[in-house]
């Protein structure tokens, strides 16, 4: 039983969510592993690396009692695909977090699915967490993610066309 935290490749550092989780690391199961990217770390009692390698990745989501993590729809899929409920925190444009705030509405659409919690601030987060744990026992078997792909495909060619230039 671990705890999975990762906050993507994003250039843009995710303190918030970095911070937060140092708050309650201890209350999470264990041990606690962050992939952190370029976001710096400061944190006791957890296992911290910048980035990790796909197969590495793949093997601490399927091994995690607990998935936190940004709102990017790679790793949204992976999580789903795993059978897991994960908490996502999308990454927001006001705090610096990224250059807009499409992982908020992608998160928006995703939290319709009822495949993921979402923790839009972090003061949530503990709540979110207890969510996800109790959901972890219903969730639909290992690859039962394709109606999530489609959503994701679909809602990455509207944000798509509303970026291209008329």
């Amino acid at each position: 039983m671990t705890t999975f935290v990762s906050v993507g490749n994003a250039k843009q550092p995710f303190g918030r969510l970095i911070n937060a989780i140092g708050r309650i690391a201890a209350t999470l199961p264990q041990p606690v592993v962050v992939q952190h990217g370029s976001t710096p770390v400061r944190l006791s009692g957890v296992t911290a690396e910048a980035f990790i390698d796909i197969q590495e990745f793949e093997r601490l989501v399927a091994g995690a009692a607990l998935l936190v993590m940004h709102a990017g729809a790679g790793s949204v899929i992976h999580a789903v695909r795993a059978g897991k409920v994960p908490v996502i925190v999308p990454r927001r444009a006001q705090f610096g977090e990224h250059v807009d705030d499409h992982q908020v509405e992608f998160a928006a659409a995703l939290a319709e699915t009822g495949r993921v919690i979402v923790a839009l601030d972090t003061v949530d987060l503990e709540d979110s967490i207890l969510r996800a744990l109790a959901c972890q026992a219903i969730t639909p078997p290992r690859g039962a993610g394709s109606g999530l792909v489609a959503l994701v495909g679909e809602r990455l060619q509207t944000y798509a066309a509303r970026l291209a230039p008329r």
